[in-house]
């Protein structure tokens, strides 16, 4: 893994002779084709051939500077023996290969350096006669091909590598010494400690409870609190739910937001989100004031300010509401005291359980644990050995999905990462060079299947929509990234700058930017801080000029006035994400940027965009709050064939011409007045041949009658999933819809339909369906189907159904139908679903706001 910039650029220099780093060809008299292929041959040979026999060095070398990173006496002593690696006259050889990597990296650095210089100079040099900068550099790209024999006449002077260090034989020893110290979990201790924890959450005491969850050996904490998390009965006993991951990064912050978002309507989470932090505190406590709420508080470490904390927000109504937290590290207890006044140490033996009582002043505290061991020894015997386990494992996976797993410590652990971002970042990285999302996709469910990520949310159709890095798994990578120099943020060592290319930050976005940085070569910059950084122009256009190299720029929730002047001279960029929620005109410098695949401003709201987006032939996916597209150049028959994603475009830019050059797309939103633009969008969607993904949001004026006739629309029929909000639709739209081959998502969501009555009686109705949404149809009465309609249905949501007095009787014919969920249903109805409760198979039914 120390040789990662070497391999990564041996694919660079593949891209290069594709033609792959924008469309500049190479000139002929300059004869640079030879010069590049020879780099890439001698790269080649020195990472895949000489480096191969020294692989057993190099991950001891790894493993001794990620050894260095722990306590011993946080260690426990036989896995401190297995880590104590034996010194030996080996050292000497390693420290050559330490000197030798050392001198790659520099060589990979200048060569990288050098070859955007020389591109940029040509890109330049096309509105310039001058070709003293372009000479200059090509003599540096040929200066460089003696440097990489040097390195390899180096390597070929060193003794042969050491085989004795096997990394799959340190693995199994591991899992040996994990398993030998497991004490067997006793299948009837740990029934009656999930039978004591559900009576104490719901017969318990009145006032509210606090139970702390260990890890245990064979005891997973997290699937055993969800397990009763999503409980039916727990659901209905409560008023108010969430789940909250907190992580080794403390910020309560984040974990007030989490709880307003899950407990809290929609509608009132988008006017308090964005409030001052005391005044959010004070509103949620009043919120859950008189509500009986239970709360889960997921990988919780040595945080103990997390108590004061919850007091502030978590009022005791003595209603019966409870709280868990997930404790990852022990020594967040250590402030607490057993019932009979002995503070509780990390060497405190906890006995009588498995569900203990604690003391303290405010609730009553609990604790639920399995085994006999001391707290203590749940870090040394688990979660450290677990850390060490995924760097094994991280070491043992192929090249293209080490590169991927290392880059996901960019994001804060326990943070829900879209998946659509992650996979735009990879490509954006290099780290994928073919069938951009659909390999992506591939490799996470790798990751996944390998426990290094876990699944957040899934969309309506079942493929990931966000994913987060667990605690322990971000410790592993993080230390992978630190010691391999992978990725860099200010925690760690500012000497590591000077070859690094990736940085990213999770605060003090401003002081990052006023520091000196004269001899960094960024490729990538991600600002993941949590705060709205105001950023001034000057900033702005400092930073501009430090790093021209950029691949990758997200400055995330940072706020500016402007579009930045001197991002049009990133001539490599292909991933930018901007919060400016003042722009209405995209620059049409922005649009010279040919290199571009992903362009995110979800604050912006684009009414006019310049001519020159339709030169932007590598564009994949356009996320705006709305974009407004221009009609094609009359001159120009250009298309942007590689653009497959546009989060809203305005119904004015849904022309026959527009879409017609929009081949691709597979995921489109498109939202502004739909009725007033309604002759163009409904002939034009069928140029759209690729389209999966479509969502209708009508955003006109409420006080006129929607003109929208569904039946006008040409769908394309490779749609698969269809979502109508605010239709406001007076024609019954399942006719229209149920002819569709391939649909397999429908949602109509609030407004969508106005009348009373559903019918889809074709006996071929809706072939595809699995997944049926029908929310904010106040007035639905009656739902008709005919038999064998949906004969593939999944799952249905009505929210409400307050009118409709029975469900289709052809329904309970669906053999697939696994889940139904009611809101508001009438007595009628309710009375009706009572005679499925005793069948054989039992439908997966859930009334809101009360059970059957």
């Amino acid at each position: 893994m120390l040789d990662v910039y070497l391999r990564l650029f041996c694919e660079r220099l593949k891209r290069v002779l594709a033609g792959e780093e924008g469309r500049l060809p190479l000139p002929d008299s300059t004869n640079l084709a030879p010069l590049f292929q020879n780099l890439l041959t001698e790269s080649e040979i020195i990472a895949t051939t000489l480096l191969e026999n020294y692989e057993a060095d190099m991950a001891r070398l790894l493993f001794q500077l990620i050894r260095e990173e722990f306590d011993e006496p946080k260690i426990s002593l036989p896995f401190l023996q297995l880590l104590d690696l034996e010194e030996s006259d080996e050292d000497v050889k390693r420290q050559d290969i330490l000197e030798i990597l050392e001198d790659i990296n520099d060589f990979v650095h200048e060569s990288e350096e050098a070859i955007d210089t020389f591109f940029i100079n040509i890109m330049q040099q096309q509105n310039s006669e001058s070709e003293s900068e372009s000479s200059t550099s090509m003599a540096l790209l040929v200066g460089l091909h003696g440097k990489i024999i040097d390195i390899r006449n180096q390597m070929q002077q060193l003794p042969p590598g050491d085989n004795g260090f096997d990394i799959n034989e340190q693995r199994d020893k591991l899992i040996h010494l994990l398993i030998e110290g497991q004490s067997q979990l006793d299948i009837n201790e740990f029934e009656r400690g999930r039978e004591e924890l559900f009576d104490l959450l719901i017969e318990g005491p009145s006032g509210l409870s606090v139970v702390a969850i260990l890890d245990s050996s064979g005891f997973d904490k997290t699937a055993f609190a969800a397990d009763t998390y999503n409980n039916n009965h727990v659901k209905f006993y409560f008023d108010c739910l969430a789940w909250v991951r907190v992580s080794i990064v403390y910020d309560f912050g984040k974990i007030l937001d989490d709880i307003i978002k899950s407990v809290m309507p929609p509608s009132r989470v988008s006017v308090i989100i964005g409030e001052d932090y005391q005044l959010k505190k004070s509103v949620l406590r009043d919120y859950v004031t008189n509500k009986k709420y239970f709360i889960v508080l997921d990988d919780v470490f040595d945080e103990r300010e997390i108590w004061d904390d919850l007091q502030e927000v978590l009022p005791d109504n003595q209603n019966g509401s409870r709280v868990l937290i997930l404790v990852t590290d022990p020594d967040l207890l250590s402030s607490l005291e057993m019932e009979n006044g002995e503070k509780i140490r990390l060497d405190s033996v906890l006995i009588g359980g498995p569900l203990i009582r604690l003391k303290h002043e405010a609730w009553q505290f609990f604790i639920l644990h399995y085994g006999s061991m001391p707290l203590g020894n749940y870090l040394q015997g688990e979660a450290i050995p677990t850390v060490w386990r995924q760097i094994y494992s991280v070491m043992e996976l192929p090249f293209h999905l080490k590169v991927c797993c290392i880059y996901l410590c960019v994001f804060r652990p326990s943070i829900e990462i879209s998946t659509r971002q992650l996979y735009q970042l990879w490509v954006a990285e290099g780290f994928i060079s073919s069938n951009g999302e659909e390999t992506a996709e591939h490799y996470l469910k790798e990751l996944i299947q390998r426990g290094f990520i876990q699944v957040s949310k899934r969309r309506a159709g079942g493929t990931i929509k966000a994913c987060y890095v667990p605690s322990l798994e971000f410790t592993s990578l993080a230390l992978m990234a630190e010691k391999t120099i992978f990725v860099w943020n200010p925690g760690m060592e500012e000497e590591s700058l000077s070859n690094v290319k990736r940085c990213f930050i999770w605060e003090h976005l401003i002081e990052f930017l006023s520091l000196e940085h004269p001899d960094i070569y960024l490729q990538s910059f991600l600002n993941h801080s949590s705060k709205t950084d105001h950023l001034a122009l000057i900033q702005c256009e400092n930073f501009c000029k430090k790093f021209k190299h950029l691949r990758v720029l997200n400055l995330g929730s940072a706020v500016l006035d402007q579009y930045p002047p001197g991002l049009e001279n990133f001539f490599y960029l292909k991933y930018l994400k901007l919060n400016i929620t003042s722009l209405k005109c995209l620059p049409s410098l922005l649009c010279t940027l040919i290199n571009f695949q992903t362009l995110e401003m979800p604050s912006s709201y684009i009414d006019h965009s310049p001519e020159d987006i339709w030169m932007m032939l590598k564009l994949m996916h356009l996320n705006f709050g709305s974009i407004t597209l221009p009609a094609p150049p009359k001159n120009n028959s250009s298309t942007l064939k590689n653009l497959i994603f546009i989060s809203a475009l305005h119904p004015g830019s849904c022309t026959p011409d527009i879409l017609g050059r929009l081949p691709n797309v597979q995921t489109l939103r498109i939202s502004g007045d739909l009725s007033y633009y309604h002759s163009g969008v409904s002939k034009s969607l069928c140029q759209l041949h690729k389209l999966e993904c479509l969502k209708l949001v009508n955003e006109g004026n409420m006080r006129q009658l929607s003109r929208m006739i569904l039946s006008e629309y040409k769908f394309p029929p490779s749609l698969t999933q269809l979502s109508l909000s605010n239709t406001e639709l007076m024609e019954d739209p399942m006719p229209t819809l149920e002819e569709l081959p391939h649909l397999e998502v429908l949602k109509l969501k609030q407004n969508s339909y106005l009348e009373r009555k559903l019918v889809c009686v074709g006996c071929s109705s809706f072939p595809q369906l699995k997944i049926l949404h029908l929310k904010s149809m106040l007035w639905l009465e009656e739902w008709t189907m005919g038999a064998g309609a949906m004969p593939k249905l999944e799952s249905l949501i009505l929210n409400p159904c307050a009118y409709l007095r029975k469900l289709p009787e052809e329904l309970w014919c669906i053999k697939s139908l696994c889940k139904l969920e009611l809101h508001w249903p009438q007595p009628e109805l309710r009375q009706r679903l009572r005679a499925f409760e005793d069948m054989e198979w039992r439908y997966g039914i859930q009334l809101y706001p009360s059970g059957i």
